[in-house]
Parts: structure tokens; C-alpha cells; sequence
């Protein structure tokens, strides 16, 4: 079925932080809690408890770099721009993307681009047995990113890297080249493959921190 959206649509690309939300194995759980209610207190107010990487997120450089910027040196730009949707949901889960299929897509790819890569994981978002099993970026793939000179990095899954990577080469390549990576984008992506947006995606502003949730938002061109 043809999705037709018209320009200026805005597309919310943000997983709700909530409590039994999919989180990378290993990672905080995130609670909800309240510590304040109105009938007590004459005012709601909540604690969170949450990871850095909850959600939908942003990697900064420190997360993986000795000596990188942590998200609070990274200028807002980084996090807002010109985006190009590349579909790439036709690798198969637990495998890598490598440099040849983002090659296809070369002249959708411009300098100074957020590039949003759907694998089509997103649609197996509360599926357990994807956490570890999800298509990612392989070394090469990562690299062909890079020598492109975009401006940051977005799948649509928990990460960039294969499940238990002994090196996590795509982080590491993208990370040192100062390109942050949007983690755990929702479905709706696929509505966007193939097109042009203008994509924001700013991350809480933390004080010398390895990454924070965002909310992503896509706006059609």
C-alpha cells in the first residue's frame, strides 16, 4: 500500500519511556515512579530511573572514544538537519549491512546528511528474542558512512553494533569521526523510505554524558 503524506507532515520517530519498555540486555530498567500526588501534595510529580540509552537515544563520542565529546560538547546542529530514509529492511535479521547495499543508495546520501537507516527490526520492537537478533552496521558500512561526511547516524533498532560484539567497530568508527548515532527510532520510519525530511532529534542536555533519550521528529520536504 502507497503511504501518502503530504509536506510539512510531522512524523513522531520517539519510543514512549515507560516501565517494561525494550532496553539493550544488560542495560537499566527504566522506572516511573511518583513522589508527589495531588491529593497529598497538591501537585503530581514523578521520578524517572533510567539508563542513559533508554529509549530513543543519542550516542555521543565519549560513550566509546577516550578523550570524545560528551553529548553537552556536541553543537545542536548535529542533531538537526536535512535527512535521507534508506531502506534497507531487505538484510536479514542478525546480520550485518555492509558498504555495497548502502552503495545503492549513493546518490540519496549528500554530504552534511543525518542518514536514517530502516532495517525493518522496529516492526519486532516488543519481540524479545530481537534484542538479540537485529540487523546492524558492519565495519565497512560504517566506514562508506563516514567517507561520506554525514553529520549523524539513526536506526531503527536498540544499536548500530551486532549483539555482543567483541569490538564495537561501528560506534567506534562513526563515534571518532564526531558523527553522534540515533539509536531506537519507532516504525514509522518506514513511512519515510525513499524521501527527504527535515529531522530533529535533540537529546537531554546532560552535563558530561555518554548519551541521552531524544525526541525524534520528522518533517517531510
Amino acid at each position: 500500500m502507497t503511504i501518502r503524506l503530504r509536506p510539512g507532515t510531522a512524523l513522531d520517530l520517539t519510543h514512549t519511556i515507560e516501565e517494561g519498555m525494550p532496553t539493550y540486555v544488560g542495560d537499566a530498567v527504566p522506572r516511573v515512579s511518583r513522589l508527589k500526588t495531588l491529593a497529598k501534595d497538591g501537585v503530581n510529580l514523578s521520578v524517572l530511573t533510567l539508563g542513559s540509552h533508554t529509549g530513543t537515544h543519542v550516542d555521543a563520542p565519549i560513550h566509546f572514544i577516550k578523550g570524545g565529546k560528551s553529548l553537552d560538547q556536541l553543537p545542536v546542529e548535529s542533531f538537526v538537519g536535512e535527512a535521507s530514509v534508506i531502506d534497507l529492511s531487505d538484510v536479514p535479521a542478525g546480520t550485518a549491512i555492509a558498504s555495497s547495499e548502502l552503495a545503492r543508495h549513493s546518490s540519496e546520501i549528500h554530504v552534511g546528511d543525518i542518514v536514517l537507516l530502516y532495517t525493518g527490526i522496529s516492526r519486532r520492537w516488543r519481540d524479545s528474542k530481537a534484542r538479540r537478533n537485529y540487523t546492524y552496521l558492519g565495519k565497512d558500512a560504517a566506514e562508506w558512512l563516514a567517507g561520506k561526511e554525514v553529520k549523524a547516524v539513526g536506526i531503527d533498532y536498540l544499536s548500530v553494533e551486532g549483539f555482543g560484539a567483541a569490538v564495537p567497530v561501528a560506534h567506534r568508527t562513526l563515534l571518532s569521526k564526531g558523527i553522534p548515532i540515533i539509536e531506537s527510532l519507532g516504525d514509522r520510519l518506514e513511512e519515510l523510505v525513499g524521501r527527504r525530511v527535515f529531522f530533529v532529534c535533540l537529546p537531554i542536555k546532560v552535563g558530561g554524558c555518554d548519551g541521552a533519550p531524544a525526541r525524534a521528529i520528522a518533517y517531510l520536504l
